[in-house]
């Protein structure tokens, strides 16, 4: 080889060895500069259908009814209930991200959500992750859970802290409203952001008793009874729930969910669903909530493996 051609060999080895993109510690494209608007899901056309199907919503029902969810009745305690069906969920809780300042008090950023309806890993009940600005953040937008790590690395934000609490934030398509009875508006969604888009979601997270401590590091379940009369093939529209609303806010130990596994009890000879309003029509429990026996209004019961979103309408609190 000679001396030219190996001086141009070497020339053009150094050029591949440049860096493809500028090695710059203190930016991130990940995060975006302070001002930025995102775009809705409802531009995603793929992800916007991925909600559709899997959000837990009648679509058909949902059309008919104005795109509003309705409220539901039903019995917990002997007393009447209203909740919404949310359709299936499973047991285990998705993340939600919330930008706290110094006084763990949210800033005007929208919550991170780690998944959508239709994601391996997503849930509506979501296990609240507070994330600490510093005082070089100055109004950045972290559009993906990646973008915080990025955040963290540049010395906005500190490392987020799992703060033991959770509530119900169900993800549902653009314009759904939810029921609030007769002569009320429907309340409408709030945004959050999720994979960079803005999405729509309830939180129910309005009453001091719907925001609980997660139990065990687990969200906790309770049941409820879909009741099915002799000769009938199909379960009444009320079920019983296990437990009736709590009077209290939580204190250290979990007293509400909305996440209820549901029982089917084929009801004795005679007995009329409509005459039972509470579990103790039903069953007898242990220590531990699980059935240990049945009353004479109960023919038979399956405990499923179902597991259902029913969030209650909370009654307002009593003034002490």
């Amino acid at each position: 080889m000679s001396r030219y051609l190996l001086l141009v060999f070497v020339l053009c080895a150094a050029c591949r060895l440049e860096p493809l993109v500028e090695d710059d510690p203190g930016a991130s494209l990940e995060i975006l500069p302070p001002g930025s608007e995102l775009t809705h899901i409802d531009h995603n056309l793929e992800l916007l259908h991925q909600i559709q199907v899997h959000d837990g919503l009648d679509d058909g029902a949902l059309e008919m009814n104005g795109g509003v969810v309705p409220r539901i009745t039903g019995w917990a305690d002997g007393a009447q209930v209203t909740y919404w069906s949310f359709g299936n969920a499973p047991k285990f809780g998705a993340l939600a991200y919330v930008l706290v300042d110094g006084q763990s008090r949210p800033i005007d950023h929208p919550m991170i959500l780690d998944s959508i309806p239709g994601d391996s890993v997503y849930s509506p009940m979501r296990k609240l992750i507070h994330v600490e600005v510093t005082r070089l953040y100055d109004g950045e937008i972290f559009p993906t859970v990646e973008s915080l790590t990025d955040g963290v690395e540049l010395g906005l934000l500190r490392e987020p802290q799992p703060i033991g609490t959770w509530f119900d934030a169900p993800v549902v398509m653009p314009g759904t409203t939810l029921d609030r009875g007769e002569g009320a508006e429907p309340t409408p969604t709030r945004e959050a952001i999720a994979q960079g888009y803005l999405v729509d979601l309830f939180v129910f997270d309005d009453d001091p008793r719907a925001v609980q401590p997660l139990r065990s590091g687990a969200i906790p379940t309770t049941q409820a009874a879909s009741l099915r009369e002799q000769g009938s093939v199909s379960f009444k529209p009320s079920p019983v729930f296990q437990k009736a609303l709590p009077a209290a806010p939580p204190s250290e130990m979990s007293n509400y969910t909305p996440l209820v596994q549901i029982v089917e009890v084929q009801l004795a000879t005679g007995i009329a669903a409509a005459d039972l309003h509470a579990d103790a029509d039903l069953f007898t429990r242990g220590m531990t909530g699980s059935i240990s026996g049945y009353t004479p209004a109960v023919d038979s019961a399956t405990v499923t493996t179902v597991y259902k979103n029913w969030p209650m309408e909370f009654a307002p609190l009593e003034a002490e």
